[in-house]
């Protein structure tokens, strides 16, 4: 029997059996992995482009440094010292901080369901990506009088937008209009868990080692994308749009409260995993190296990923300008051979020697109205304007399925296997974030000694898989985008946000940050510096607790709409949630939340009991009682 001491002289006891990683370096490929996820190249885009671009980055690296680094660091070291599950660890901590583990787990199995939805629509796209031409290329045409008819609406949103909307998804009216269960989504949604059961099944031992996949992979392929995109035409103009800051957005506190929710996300805090994997080091690893080294990679990647999709929304922008010149020359050509070339417009226009794009926007761009004038309701001269289809490079959820999927297809006869190329990053990035949620959740399973099945990891792991899967069926109808968009609005945010606050206070208040700090030295031979105590103490809690309050009063003060897409515009149109669609989403919120103040008063009450299967290696000062 091995025996260590503590911090404060006591001989701790190290029988526990507990899993262990292989080495450091698959530990921190799996932090990395967990860390910078799918989030940093699906949700920090579009965020960045609807909080002003350049100017969110400032809001998200002061959140990084006063919540998530501190957090970070709180959630490695305490899971280390612990060696427990993130439900046990607090129980230890204090009894009546039981709920806070419970809120943590039941917070990262609702977020789960959607998450891992998304990566449903990825394996849509891997599939239809093995075609000699890909299906969103082209809008699908119809014979109509002898005469090919291309689909009216795919022509007014273009081929990757029409098959987003009313191929992949097919999507309904609104929330209120459930549409049918969509069966090729749904083979794609069973296949997605099942994979990732096989992955997760035998716990670190074989999510560890895939791992180094969903790392390194995702690296190699947002290089090879950036080395292409930095080849194509408007690249440059699209990383000069995402710098281009509007710092009017810095006022405005939903940009505070995404930039705040996005660090939670980029680094997988309050999910619970980090503890759990952080359970798995030995006792000396050093725990404040790793939390400065994945806070730089996460915010270097979530950066570099975002000048990449920027880079192809530059490119995407140009082809759609480049175009929509074209189509004015072409009717311009038209026009002008029809009518006497002595009128105002068409005067010593030559339209046997052409027109260069650069010629028609010196000669004929502001121009566009007395064109107009000249042709029939047919023929429509459009207003070109770069700017503009840089606004509309972001299209929020659907960013990566719209936007990427149009610029793969600009890539010519190669498209088919950047698009799976693309795809494939996209899966394990996606699995990389899954593997630590799914870890967590089993563990928690594990560790409750209900029943000695239950102790096994592969039947824990089906547990979940099963149950997350079917409550996932709700995403699988016409309606489903809506109810991700739901999902991920509220419970991907104020959750995550209570239970930062409240780790922060148990461990900067109940704790002590000179207790904690003992216990950091006990481990990495020297105490952090007082910068990382006030942050744990003083700065992260009345950051979150601010941010909290202000974000609920904004959130709450008009009515709450959503995004609806309209079949005759093709366009986002706002509407209000029906009154459902809100008491169901608060109810998810509610149970993850009311564990917090349930399991203490069941604790004050003497209702409820919880043992943990594995002893501690190093027990916080005192003779806590760590049963619940």
């Amino acid at each position: 029997m091995n025996e260590e001491t503590d911090s404060s002289g006591k001989t701790t006891n190290n029988s526990s059996n507990r899993l262990a990683w292989d080495s450091r370096v698959q530990y921190l490929f799996m932090v990395i992995a967990y860390s910078v996820g799918l989030s940093n190249i699906w949700r920090f885009p579009y965020l960045t482009q609807r909080h002003g671009r350049g100017a969110f980055l400032i809001p998200y690296l002061i959140m990084l440094i006063i919540e998530g680094m501190p957090l970070l660091y709180l959630e490695l070291a305490i899971g280390q010292r612990m060696r427990k599950s993130c439900v046990a660890v607090w129980n230890q901590l204090n009894p009546f901080l039981g709920g806070l583990g419970m809120a943590s787990v039941f917070c990262t199995f609702i977020i789960s369901i959607y998450f891992n939805f998304v990566t449903t629509w990825i394996y849509f796209y891997i599939f239809h990506s093995f075609q000699s031409s890909l299906p969103w290329s082209t809008c699908p045409t119809s014979i109509t009088n002898n005469q090919t008819v291309v689909e009216p609406e795919c022509e007014i949103s273009g081929a990757a937008s029409y098959f987003w909307y009313r191929k992949t998804l097919n999507i309904s009216p609104g929330i209120d209009d459930p549409g049918g269960m969509r069966l090729k989504l749904l083979a794609c949604h069973l296949g997605s868990w099942a994979v990732l059961y096989l992955c997760v099944s035998k716990g670190i031992k074989s999510s560890g080692k895939v791992a180094y996949i969903t790392t390194l992979l995702p690296l190699l392929v947002i290089i090879i994308f950036f080395i292409k995109g930095m080849t194509m035409r408007g690249a440059i103009e699209g990383i000069k749009y995402m710098f281009t800051p509007e710092l009017s957005d810095i006022l405005d506190i939903q940009t505070w409260l995404d930039a705040s929710s996005q660090t939670f996300f980029s680094l997988g805090m309050g999910f619970g995993g980090l503890i759990t994997f952080a359970s798995y080091n030995p006792i000396n690893n050093n725990v404040h190296k790793d939390t400065l080294l994945v806070s730089a990679t996460n915010f270097v990647m979530a950066t570099f990923a975002t000048m990449v999709t920027f880079s192809i929304i530059g490119f995407k922008a140009t082809v759609m300008y480049e175009k929509c010149i074209d189509h004015n020359i072409g009717l311009l050509n038209e026009v002008c051979s029809m009518q006497n070339l002595t009128s105002k417009v068409c005067k010593g226009y030559n339209t046997s020697e052409g027109l260069s794009r650069e010629t028609f926007e010196l000669s004929f761009l502001d121009k566009i109205s007395e064109l107009q004038n000249m042709t029939s309701q047919d023929q429509v001269f459009k207003y070109c304007s770069i700017q503009e289809d840089l606004n509309k490079g972001v299209e929020g959820t659907g960013l990566i399925f719209i936007v990427y999927a149009q610029a793969i297809v600009e890539f010519g006869p190669s498209a088919p296997f950047w698009s799976l190329v693309f795809f494939i990053l996209l899966l394990s990035m996606g699995m990389g974030s899954m593997f630590g949620n799914i870890e967590c959740i089993s563990t928690f399973i594990c560790d409750l000694e209900i029943h000695p099945w239950l102790e096994k990891k592969w039947v824990a792991a089906g547990i979940v898989c099963s149950l997350a899967c079917s409550i996932g069926l709700v995403f699988v109808q016409g309606s489903g985008f809506y109810w991700l968009e739901l999902f991920d609005s509220f419970l991907g945010t104020y959750p995550l946000i209570l239970v930062g606050l409240v780790e922060s206070v148990a461990v900067g208040w109940i704790l002590g940050t000179e207790r904690f700090s003992d216990d950091i030295q006990f481990m990495i031979g020297y105490r952090p510096s007082v910068i990382w105590k006030l942050a744990w103490k003083i700065i992260t809690p009345i950051a979150l607790a601010i941010l909290l309050v202000g974000s609920l009063i904004s959130k709450f003060s008009e009515p709450i709409t959503y995004r609806v897409y309209d079949r005759t515009t093709t366009q986002m149109q706002d509407m209000t949630y029906p009154w459902y669609a809100l008491l169901i989403c608060a109810l998810l919120v509610l149970s993850s939340l009311l564990w917090l103040p349930g399991v203490a008063l069941a604790r004050k009450l003497g209702l409820l009991r919880y043992k943990s299967k594995h002893t501690s290696t190093a027990v916080p000062h005192g003779d806590r009682d760590a049963n619940l």
